[in-house]
C-alpha cells in the first residue's frame, strides 16, 4: 500500500524512499495527506520545520484517521489533542535508547543510538517507545534508564497514532548513528504503520562515509591518494593566518548539529601546529611543492616564537621550554615532545637552520626537568618553578611514572637528540626508564584511557633505543612490545582498545549515568566493545610500527603494512560536511564499520577530529612510507652537535648529582640482567 508523506521534497526519509523504490506519495498538509491516502493506509507527517516545530493536529485531524482507519506518525508537532507539549529544548549528554520491545527483535530494549543535534519537545508518556536520556554505555544502556528519560516516541492512547517528540526522519542529513540500528528503526516504524505491506528495508550512503569496506584491497596508489587528501584536508581546513602567525586548528568537536555540521575547535596548541608543519615539510620532501616549504617554515616560526610559545630568557626557569598553548605557561613533556620531534624532522627536510638553537634549548630544558631515574613529572607549571627554588628540584628527585602516554615521546626526542649530540644524558635517561618499564608491564601501568594507548606509545622510544645503542635486551624489549600490540590487532587491521590494571587507570568507562560525560574517557564501556582509537592509540601505533620495522623488526613492518591499509579504508570521504573530506576521526567501530564509540569523554568524544595527534602522524608516517625512509635520522649531527657544548654550558652548568644516573658506555639498568 502506498504510504503517504506530509513533507518537502528534500526531507530524508522521503528520498530514501524513493530510492529503495517503496510505494509513496507526497502531499503539502497534514489535512490534504489524510484525505488523498488510501483507505486503511499510513500517512507520516514530518517535521519540514525543525528545529522549529509548525505541525498543529487538531482533534478533526485525528477523527478523520479514525473514521479511514489511518495510521499516522505525528513528528515533532506544535500541538496534538491531549498532549502537553513544551518549548523546544537541546540535549547535551542524552542519546537516543529503546525504552520496549517495539523494536525487536532487530533491536533490544536499552539500545543506544545518537541522535545527533537532537532539539526535543519535553513531554509525559506512559510508555514510550524511544527515549533520550543521560547514559553510559557503548551499545546497551548498561545502568538502564535514570527517571529523567524524556519521551521522544510514543503512541497517542486511543489512537493509531505515533508521535515523535524530535526529528527522526533527518537520519541522513544530521548522521544519525549507527546506520545499522536507525535502519532498523525505520524497519519497524514502517512495518508497524503498513503491517501487511512488505518488509521495506531502507539503504543509504551515509552523507559522512568512509572510503572502502574491510575487504577492499589497498595499493601503494590508494596510500598515495589518501596522503593528498590527508594534506589537502590540512591546507583547505586546518591551517588559520592572523598576520605573520601561521598555526593550525586544533581540530573540529565531536558534537554534530541538527545539520551535520561540527564546529572548528580553534584553540590554537604549539603540539598541533608543529606537527601539521610536519605535515606540509613531508610534501615538500615527497613533491617538491614550494608552498608547503614556505608554510611549514612559517608554522615553525610561530611554534617557536617569544612570548607566544618559547620561553627564551635565560632567567626565566622555564627558559628553552613551549608552552602547552599560546601564552599558556603549563608543560606537558608529551606536547614539547611533538613540537620537538616535528621540528627535528622539518629542519632536515626543509635543510633550514634557523630553529637549531631552540630545538637544542628545548631539548635541554626538558632535560633539565626530568628525574634521575628518567622519568619526568607529566606536567609542569610555571608557578611549580617558584615553588620549588628552579629547576633543579625536578632534575634531582626520583620521580617514577610508568606511563607512556606522558613519557614515551620525550624519551624519543632524548634518544634521537643522543644520536645528534653524543651528549651521554640523552641516552642514560630514557634508557634506564625504559628499562624499568617494560619491566614493569602490565600491573604497574599507569594506564591513561587504556592500556592500548600505552602500548602504542612505547614503540617509538624503544624503536630508537635500538638505532642508538643496539643491545640483546633492547631488541627484546622491543619485540615483546611489538607483540603485545600486533595481539591487539584484529583481521581488519584495527588496534582494539583495552583497559589495564584495575586502579591505575585514570580516565576509564564511566560508573554511573551520572558520570557520562563529567571528564576524560575511554571509548569504550565494556572489555567487548569492538573500537579502536585514533586520538590516543592507532595514530601513535602507525609511527612506532613504521619506526620499529626501520629498527629491524619484520613483524612490525607487516602490521603497519595491515593497519595503513585499514587507516585508507576508513578515511572520511564527504562532500556534504567537506571540512571532514579526507580527515580521520576518533573513534572507530570495526564491526559497525564507521565511527561510533561510547562518546563520554568530556572534550573528545567519538566524533572528534585532532589536526596534530590523529591526523598529522597518520599524514607523515604514509608519507615517509611512499618515500621508504624513517622520521629517525642522523644528518643532522654536524649542525647540532657543535652547538650543543655552549647551550649546555649556559642551560645545565650544574653537574648531576652523584649517583643519579650512569654514562651512556657500560650503564645498565638495575635487575635487568
Amino acid at each position: 500500500m502506498v504510504l503517504t508523506l506530509v513533507c518537502r521534497d528534500d526531507n530524508d526519509l522521503y528520498q530514501v524512499l524513493g530510492a529503495v523504490g517503496a510505494p509513496q506519495q507526497r502531499a503539502t498538509s497534514l489535512r490534504a495527506g489524510l484525505e488523498a491516502a488510501p483507505e486503511g493506509g499510513a500517512v507520516l507527517a514530518l517535521a519540514d520545520d525543525y528545529p522549529r516545530p509548525a505541525l498543529a493536529v487538531t482533534q478533526a485531524d485525528l477523527d478523520l484517521a479514525r473514521t479511514r482507519r489511518l495510521r499516522l506518525l505525528l513528528e515533532y508537532p506544535a500541538a496534538v489533542p491531549g498532549v502537553a507539549l513544551a518549548p523546544p529544548q537541546a540535549t547535551q549528554w542524552e542519546r537516543a535508547v529503546t525504552a520496549s520491545g517495539f523494536f525487536a527483535p532487530l533491536l533490544p530494549p536499552h539500545r543506544i543510538l545518537a541522535l545527533h543535534g537532537c532539539y526535543y519537545l519535553p513531554t509525559q508518556a506512559a510508555a514510550p517507545h524511544l527515549v533520550v536520556a543521560r547514559v553510559a554505555g557503548y551499545h546497551t544502556a548498561v545502568y538502564g534508564l535514570p527517571p529523567t528519560a524524556a519521551p521522544i516516541l510514543f503512541q497517542l492512547p486511543d489512537h493509531e497514532a505515533l508521535v515523535a517528540t524530535s526529528k527522526l526522519s533527518q537520519f541522513v542529513t544530521a548522521r544519525y548513528a549507527p546506520q545499522a540500528a536507525w535502519q532498523a528503526i525505520w524497519q519497524a516504524l514502517l512495518h508497524w504503520l503498513n503491517p501487511s505491506a512488505p518488509v521495506i528495508s531502507l539503504a543509504w550512503t551515509p552523507a559522512v562515509r568512509v572510503q572502502a569496506r574491510p575487504e577492499t584491497p589497498v595499493s601503494a596508489d590508494d596510500e598515495a591518494a589518501a596522503l593528498a587528501r590527508s594534506t589537502a584536508w590540512f591546507r583547505q581546513h586546518v591551517v588559520f593566518s592572523i598576520d605573520w602567525k601561521k598555526g593550525a586548528l586544533e581540530g573540529f568537536e565531536s558534537g554534530i548539529d541538527w545539520q551535520g555540521r561540527q564546529l572548528r575547535r580553534a584553540w590554537v596548541r604549539g603540539d598541533c601546529t608543529g606537527e601539521a608543519a610536519l605535515v606540509f615539510a613531508r610534501d615538500w620532501a615527497l613533491g617538491g611543492n614550494p608552498a608547503s616549504r614556505t608554510l611549514a617554515g612559517q608554522m615553525l616560526d610561530y611554534v617557536f616564537s617569544s612570548p607566544d610559545f618559547h620561553h627564551d630568557d635565560p632567567a626565566d626557569p622555564a627558559y628553552g621550554l613551549n608552552n602547552w598553548y599560546e601564552r599558556g605557561p603549563v608543560y606537558y613533556g608529551d606536547d614539547n615532545a611533538r613540537v620537538l620531534l616535528p621540528a627535528l624532522a622539518a629542519a632536515r627536510w626543509l635543510e633550514d637552520d634557523r630553529w637549531d638553537d631552540r630545538i637544542l634549548r628545548c631539548l635541554l630544558a626538558n632535560l633539565r626537568t626530568t628525574g634521575r631515574l628518567g622519568f619526568r613529572r607529566a606536567r609542569i607549571d610555571q608557578h611549580q618553578f617558584y615553588e620549588h627554588d628552579g629547576w633543579q628540584f625536578f632534575r634531582d628527585e626520583d620521580h617514577v611514572h610508568y606511563a607512556p602516554h606522558y613519557q614515551a615521546y620525550l624519551w624519543a626526542a632524548f634518544l634521537w637528540a643522543y644520536a645528534l649530540t653524543s651528549h651521554d644524558e640523552f641516552l642514560a635517561k630514557p634508557r634506564q626508564a625504559l628499562g624499568m618499564t617494560v619491566a614493569a608491564y602490565p600491573d604497574q601501568w599507569q594506564w591513561t584511557n587504556g592500556l592500548s594507548q600505552e602500548i602504542a606509545r612505547i614503540l617509538l622510544p624503544l624503536a630508537w633505543l635500538v638505532r642508538v645503542d643496539d643491545r640483546p635486551e633492547h631488541r627484546d624489549w622491543l619485540d615483546r612490545m611489538v607483540s603485545e600490540l600486533i595481539a591487539l590487532m584484529q583481521p581488519c587491521g584495527a588496534i582494539r582498545e583495552v583497559l589495564g590494571a584495575p586502579g591505575q587507570g585514570s580516565y576509564g568507562p564511566p560508573s554511573s549515568n551520572e558520570a557520562y560525560g563529567t571528564t576524560e574517557a575511554t571509548l569504550m564501556q565494556a572489555p567487548d566493545d569492538p573500537v579502536c582509537d585514533l586520538l590516543y592509540t592507532t595514530n601513535y601505533a602507525f609511527l612506532g610500527l613504521h619506526e620499529a620495522a626501520a629498527a629491524g623488526s619484520e613483524p612490525a613492518g607487516e602490521a603497519a603494512d595491515r593497519l595503513a591499509a585499514f587507516l585508507c579504508r576508513i578515511q572520511v570521504r564527504s562532500t556534504a560536511q567537506p571540512y571532514l573530506d579526507g580527515a580521520w576521526m576518533r573513534s572507530f567501530d570495526y564491526r559497525e564499520w564507521e565511527y561510533w564509540g561510547s562518546s563520554a569523554d568530556l572534550g573528545w568524544g567519538a566524533w572528534s577530529v585532532e589536526s596534530g595527534w590523529t591526523n598529522a602522524w597518520i599524514a607523515a608516517v604514509l608519507s615517509m612510507r611512499a618515500q621508504n625512509c624513517s622520521l629517525f635520522d642522523r644528518s643532522l649531527a654536524p649542525r647540532l652537535g657543535p652547538r650543543l657544548p655552549g647551550l649546555l654550558a649556559e642551560m645545565m652548568p650544574v653537574l648531576p648529582a652523584a649517583g643519579s644516573i650512569g654514562r651512556a658506555e657500560g650503564f645498565r639498568v638495575p635487575g635487568s640482567e
